[in-house]
């Protein structure tokens, strides 16, 4: 029977369901209704052809959203209200009555693997048929369950101590254990900040360094320009798995690399991947990076202490569907909450997000001996990657981390023209 808190959470979980459905079937219908209406900054550089294309890759992608939507929901109700969360802690604690560690690991594994197993299917029809459909996708089944079980063993030799080690300091640190934690989970991610490009990078693609020539030499040239300490440049073999195209830098500190897909030295002319690239410096010189971690952990910080406020209410467990409280327990609740009750909030990181990319914008604009190629370069990756033109206002707002192509492009030519007057 719900309690208070269970229906506060259902009604939540709820809202958040309706808000995202909401906000697809609007961007489907406007996708739709302006199916032949190419903005005008884009009349010129993308024939009939290729929109309809890309008209139909992003509807096709907004009905996958609208299944992935239902099938979080139904997990939630499972584990919550369908008494999922209370099947799998009774499971665990026959291996662990107490409900210590081993529970914990039993409990945690079992939630990760429903949960891995629930969305591949999404991710299968995602991959080999909608990509598949629009000539995106390189991968075969061999590869693609290759990439499955390293994530799986990689997810298990970071997440495992991870997992444990916050169950620790939530019973070894008292009731600061939420600060403790969260010191915690800081330092995990800026250790993978800095390990990610050395040790698990390549687990997935190889990275061969960029051959000498006019290219290396003028991305040196200009990273030496900006200050951008770069440690090396390598290009990745990304068409293997997809004929989308990137570029960005990892690592922390000041030992960088550059990073681009193969897909983009071989399709870009060299003033095109220099536009690219004098916009991830100018992620670098403003220290974006570091502000999206700190506006995270900050986050972070406020749902580990709002969650010591609560877990010691009485029917706060039963309100989650368990039977037993446990520390365990309060990390699942985080885990299945948190999307639910940050959802809300998404808009504000989301217009953060495109702030970042507009000053970057800029700042590639002042770098760059032919500023046009950042205008240039946005055309090129919205023709090749079939990106919406047209996403309803709304859910841009909402979801678009970047902002549209139309909107960025206008910027660009704008600034541009500013300039040359």
């Amino acid at each position: 029977m719900l309690n208070a808190i269970g229906i506060v959470f259902l009604a939540l979980v709820s809202l958040n369901v309706v808000v995202e459905l909401i906000l697809t079937i609007l961007n489907l219908r406007h996708l739709k209704s302006k199916a032949g209406e190419l903005p005008d900054v884009l009349r010129e550089h993308i024939d009939e052809k290729t929109y309809h294309r890309s008209t139909a890759y992003n509807a096709d992608l907004g009905r996958l959203e609208i299944v992935e939507t239902a099938v979080s929901f139904v997990l939630i109700i499972y584990f919550v209200y369908g008494g999922g969360f209370a099947r799998i802690d009774a499971l665990a604690r026959t291996i662990d009555s107490e409900g210590r560690y081993l529970a914990a690991l039993v409990f945690g594994a079992s939630i990760f693997l429903i949960k891995f197993v629930a969305d591949l299917p999404v991710s299968l029809y995602e991959t080999f048929v909608v990509e598949e459909r629009y000539e995106f996708n390189r991968m075969k089944p061999g590869l693609y369950s290759a990439d499955c079980l390293k994530s799986l063993a990689v997810a298990a030799v970071i997440g495992i101590p991870v997992y444990l080690g916050m169950l620790w300091f939530m019973a070894a640190t008292g009731v600061l254990w939420w600060f403790w934690c969260w010191c915690f989970v800081v330092v995990v991610q800026v250790t993978l900040l800095i390990v990610f490009p050395v040790w698990i990078a390549p687990l997935f693609n190889k990275f061969v360094p960029l051959e000498e020539g006019n290219l290396k030499n003028q991305i040196i040239s200009l990273a030496n320009h900006v200050g951008f300490p770069a440690q090396g440049i390598f290009v990745m073999d990304g068409s293997k798995r997809s004929r989308h195209s990137n570029a960005y830098f990892s690592g922390f500190g000041k030992k960088k690399r550059i990073i681009l897909f193969d897909t983009l030295v071989r399709r870009l002319a060299s003033s095109h991947i220099l536009a690219v690239l004098a916009h991830e410096f100018g992620h670098y010189k403003m220290h974006h990076l570091r502000k999206l971690l700190l506006v995270n952990s900050t986050a972070s910080l406020v749902i580990l202490f709002g969650l010591s406020r609560l877990f010691h209410l009485e029917g706060f467990y039963p309100g989650f569907g368990f039977i037993y409280p446990s520390h365990y327990a309060a990390l699942a609740i985080v885990a299945v909450g948190a999307p639910s009750l940050s959802f809300l909030a998404t808009p504000f990181f989301s217009m953060v997000s495109r702030r970042f990319e507009y000053q970057a914008d800029d700042y590639a604009l002042g770098v760059l001996a032919t500023p046009r190629a950042m205008a240039e370069v946005i055309v090129f990756l919205t023709k090749d990657n079939l990106a919406n033109t047209n996403p309803h206002p709304w859910y841009s707002f909402f979801h678009y981390s970047h902002p549209g192509p139309t909107e960025r492009i206008n910027a660009l030519q704008q600034r541009i023209e500013q300039g040359q007057r």
